[in-house]
Protein backbone atom coordinates (compact mmCIF):
# COMPACT_ATOMS: atom_id res chain seq x y z
CA UNK A 1 0.00 0.00 0.00
CA UNK A 2 2.51 2.39 0.48
CA UNK A 3 4.49 1.94 -2.85
CA UNK A 4 0.96 2.64 -4.44
CA UNK A 5 0.81 5.93 -2.45
CA UNK A 6 4.65 7.12 -3.19
CA UNK A 7 3.54 6.11 -7.28
CA UNK A 8 0.12 7.84 -6.82
CA UNK A 9 0.55 10.87 -5.31
CA UNK A 10 4.37 11.91 -6.65
CA UNK A 11 5.84 10.50 -9.32
CA UNK A 12 3.77 12.42 -12.05
CA UNK A 13 6.29 15.52 -11.32
CA UNK A 14 9.62 14.64 -13.11
CA UNK A 15 12.50 15.92 -14.90
CA UNK A 16 12.20 16.43 -18.52
CA UNK A 17 14.52 15.74 -21.55
CA UNK A 18 16.46 18.59 -23.53
CA UNK A 19 15.30 18.38 -27.00
CA UNK A 20 16.21 21.28 -28.65
CA UNK A 21 14.90 24.48 -29.98
CA UNK A 22 11.50 25.18 -30.28
CA UNK A 23 9.15 24.66 -33.43
CA UNK A 24 6.29 26.64 -34.69
CA UNK A 25 3.60 26.73 -32.11
CA UNK A 26 -0.01 26.57 -32.26
CA UNK A 27 -2.33 29.48 -31.58
CA UNK A 28 -4.98 29.70 -29.31
CA UNK A 29 -7.89 32.01 -28.86
CA UNK A 30 -10.63 32.88 -26.19
CA UNK A 31 -12.85 29.49 -27.76
CA UNK A 32 -10.07 27.37 -27.27
CA UNK A 33 -10.12 27.27 -22.95
CA UNK A 34 -13.87 27.07 -22.80
CA UNK A 35 -14.27 23.10 -22.26
CA UNK A 36 -12.31 19.81 -22.41
CA UNK A 37 -12.74 19.12 -26.12
CA UNK A 38 -11.06 22.43 -26.49
CA UNK A 39 -8.41 21.44 -24.84
CA UNK A 40 -7.77 18.13 -26.23
CA UNK A 41 -7.53 19.40 -29.53
CA UNK A 42 -4.77 22.25 -27.91
CA UNK A 43 -2.38 19.18 -26.48
CA UNK A 44 -3.28 17.75 -30.48
CA UNK A 45 -1.91 20.29 -32.10
CA UNK A 46 1.23 21.05 -29.26
CA UNK A 47 1.93 17.33 -30.01
CA UNK A 48 2.30 18.14 -33.65
CA UNK A 49 3.99 21.60 -33.98
CA UNK A 50 6.46 21.68 -31.22
CA UNK A 51 6.74 17.81 -29.73
CA UNK A 52 6.50 15.31 -32.52
CA UNK A 53 8.07 12.91 -29.82
CA UNK A 54 5.01 12.40 -28.52
CA UNK A 55 3.13 11.57 -31.59
CA UNK A 56 3.08 8.10 -30.74
CA UNK A 57 2.45 8.22 -27.21
CA UNK A 58 -0.65 6.48 -25.84
CA UNK A 59 -1.80 10.17 -24.32
CA UNK A 60 -5.33 10.79 -22.71
CA UNK A 61 -6.88 13.65 -21.51
CA UNK A 62 -9.17 13.29 -17.98
CA UNK A 63 -10.46 15.42 -15.50
CA UNK A 64 -9.52 15.80 -11.95
CA UNK A 65 -10.24 18.34 -8.89
CA UNK A 66 -8.03 20.25 -6.80
CA UNK A 67 -8.31 23.87 -5.08
CA UNK A 68 -4.38 24.97 -6.30
CA UNK A 69 -3.66 22.80 -9.01
CA UNK A 70 -5.24 23.09 -12.60
CA UNK A 71 -3.10 20.22 -14.84
CA UNK A 72 -0.88 17.44 -13.97
CA UNK A 73 0.89 14.72 -15.87
CA UNK A 74 0.21 11.04 -14.78
CA UNK A 75 0.76 7.34 -16.40
CA UNK A 76 -1.43 4.59 -15.40
CA UNK A 77 -0.75 2.65 -12.71
CA UNK A 78 -2.28 -0.26 -13.30
CA UNK A 79 -0.32 -0.28 -17.04
CA UNK A 80 2.69 0.30 -14.71
CA UNK A 81 2.18 -3.14 -12.92
CA UNK A 82 1.12 -5.04 -15.96
CA UNK A 83 3.15 -5.79 -19.06
CA UNK A 84 1.19 -3.59 -21.00
CA UNK A 85 2.47 -0.36 -23.27
CA UNK A 86 2.12 2.58 -21.07
CA UNK A 87 -0.68 4.97 -21.19
CA UNK A 88 -0.10 8.29 -20.32
CA UNK A 89 -2.52 11.31 -18.78
CA UNK A 90 -2.73 15.22 -19.17
CA UNK A 91 -5.19 16.13 -16.22
CA UNK A 92 -7.32 19.11 -16.20
CA UNK A 93 -9.28 20.68 -13.21
CA UNK A 94 -12.67 21.33 -14.75
CA UNK A 95 -12.57 24.75 -12.55
CA UNK A 96 -10.31 26.11 -14.90
CA UNK A 97 -13.19 26.26 -17.48
CA UNK A 98 -15.21 28.87 -15.61
CA UNK A 99 -12.54 31.21 -14.65
CA UNK A 100 -11.26 32.78 -17.79
CA UNK A 101 -7.42 31.58 -17.84
CA UNK A 102 -5.44 33.56 -20.26
CA UNK A 103 -5.53 31.13 -23.46
CA UNK A 104 -1.65 31.49 -24.14
CA UNK A 105 -1.36 30.31 -20.50
CA UNK A 106 -3.18 27.32 -21.16
CA UNK A 107 -1.01 26.74 -24.15
CA UNK A 108 2.14 26.98 -22.18
CA UNK A 109 1.27 25.06 -19.36
CA UNK A 110 0.55 22.15 -21.12
CA UNK A 111 3.57 22.60 -23.25
CA UNK A 112 5.03 22.07 -19.54
CA UNK A 113 2.83 18.98 -18.63
CA UNK A 114 3.92 17.43 -22.17
CA UNK A 115 7.78 18.53 -21.14
CA UNK A 116 6.89 15.88 -18.22
CA UNK A 117 5.02 13.23 -20.51
CA UNK A 118 8.52 13.10 -22.64
CA UNK A 119 10.24 11.89 -19.16
CA UNK A 120 7.67 9.70 -18.23
CA UNK A 121 7.69 7.82 -21.24
CA UNK A 122 12.14 7.39 -21.79
CA UNK A 123 13.95 4.60 -20.16
CA UNK A 124 12.40 1.54 -18.22
CA UNK A 125 10.06 0.57 -15.77
CA UNK A 126 12.42 0.67 -12.59
CA UNK A 127 13.77 3.52 -13.49
CA UNK A 128 10.75 5.57 -12.60
CA UNK A 129 10.68 4.15 -9.17
CA UNK A 130 13.56 6.21 -8.68
CA UNK A 131 11.57 8.86 -9.07
CA UNK A 132 10.43 8.68 -5.36
CA UNK A 133 12.70 11.23 -4.71
CA UNK A 134 10.02 13.62 -5.11
CA UNK A 135 9.39 13.12 -1.98
CA UNK A 136 11.85 15.80 -1.45
CA UNK A 137 10.20 19.52 -1.81
CA UNK A 138 14.26 20.41 -2.96
CA UNK A 139 13.69 17.48 -6.13
CA UNK A 140 10.41 19.16 -6.62
CA UNK A 141 11.24 22.69 -7.14
CA UNK A 142 14.20 21.56 -9.49
CA UNK A 143 12.23 19.29 -11.37
CA UNK A 144 9.78 21.23 -12.04
CA UNK A 145 12.10 24.28 -13.01
CA UNK A 146 14.00 22.46 -15.28
CA UNK A 147 10.43 21.81 -17.16
CA UNK A 148 9.52 25.05 -17.30
CA UNK A 149 13.32 25.88 -19.12
CA UNK A 150 11.83 22.79 -21.54
CA UNK A 151 8.44 25.00 -22.14
CA UNK A 152 10.89 28.34 -22.25
CA UNK A 153 13.31 26.77 -24.86
CA UNK A 154 10.13 25.33 -27.17
CA UNK A 155 9.21 28.82 -26.81
CA UNK A 156 6.22 29.08 -24.66
CA UNK A 157 8.18 31.41 -21.99
CA UNK A 158 5.68 34.47 -22.98
CA UNK A 159 2.33 31.96 -22.37
CA UNK A 160 3.98 30.45 -19.18
CA UNK A 161 4.26 34.30 -17.90
CA UNK A 162 0.88 34.80 -18.79
CA UNK A 163 -0.46 31.80 -16.90
CA UNK A 164 1.79 31.87 -13.71
CA UNK A 165 -0.20 35.57 -13.53
CA UNK A 166 -3.57 34.50 -13.59
CA UNK A 167 -2.71 31.45 -11.60
CA UNK A 168 -1.57 33.47 -8.58
CA UNK A 169 -4.96 35.15 -8.43
CA UNK A 170 -6.97 31.74 -8.82
CA UNK A 171 -5.64 29.42 -6.01
CA UNK A 172 -5.85 29.58 -2.38
CA UNK A 173 -3.38 32.36 -0.53
CA UNK A 174 -1.68 30.04 1.64
CA UNK A 175 -0.74 27.73 -1.64
CA UNK A 176 1.33 30.50 -3.20
CA UNK A 177 4.77 30.42 -1.34
CA UNK A 178 4.71 26.58 -2.73
CA UNK A 179 3.89 27.99 -6.55
CA UNK A 180 6.69 30.28 -6.19
CA UNK A 181 8.88 28.51 -4.27
CA UNK A 182 8.81 25.40 -7.28
CA UNK A 183 8.16 27.33 -10.61
CA UNK A 184 9.71 30.16 -11.83
CA UNK A 185 7.70 33.30 -11.21
CA UNK A 186 7.57 35.85 -14.51
CA UNK A 187 10.15 37.78 -13.67
CA UNK A 188 12.37 35.03 -13.73
CA UNK A 189 10.79 33.57 -17.35
CA UNK A 190 11.71 37.32 -18.22
CA UNK A 191 15.32 37.02 -17.21
CA UNK A 192 15.81 33.61 -18.69
CA UNK A 193 14.65 34.56 -21.91
CA UNK A 194 16.78 37.66 -21.60
CA UNK A 195 19.70 35.51 -21.09
CA UNK A 196 19.39 33.07 -23.91
CA UNK A 197 18.57 35.70 -26.32
CA UNK A 198 22.18 36.42 -25.35
CA UNK A 199 23.72 33.18 -24.71
CA UNK A 200 21.61 30.29 -26.31
CA UNK A 201 24.41 27.71 -24.70
CA UNK A 202 22.71 28.83 -20.88
CA UNK A 203 19.77 26.76 -21.67
CA UNK A 204 22.11 23.61 -21.18
CA UNK A 205 23.84 24.44 -18.51
CA UNK A 206 20.87 25.83 -16.58
CA UNK A 207 19.58 22.34 -17.16
CA UNK A 208 22.20 20.80 -15.51
CA UNK A 209 22.01 23.48 -12.77
CA UNK A 210 18.50 24.67 -12.59
CA UNK A 211 18.81 28.32 -10.84
CA UNK A 212 16.67 28.69 -7.92
CA UNK A 213 16.19 31.81 -7.88
CA UNK A 214 16.46 35.43 -9.92
CA UNK A 215 19.97 36.50 -8.86
CA UNK A 216 20.74 32.98 -9.76
CA UNK A 217 19.36 33.40 -13.47
CA UNK A 218 21.29 37.14 -13.64
CA UNK A 219 24.53 35.87 -12.50
CA UNK A 220 24.76 32.52 -14.34
CA UNK A 221 27.77 32.01 -16.40
CA UNK A 222 29.13 28.94 -18.66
Amino acid sequence: MRIHWILGSVLFVTLPLCLGQSLSLPSCSQDDVNGEPAVERIVSDLRSHSFPELTQIDLRMRPFHSQADYFRARFSLARFFAPLRMRYFVEVNPALFSQQAPPDGVCSVLAHELAHVITLSHGNRIRRLGLVRLLSKGYTAQFERRTDLEAIHRGYGNGLKSYRTWVYAHIPPNKLRGKLHNYFSPDEIAAIQMRLQVQPDLFAYWSKHVPSNLQEIQSAQQ
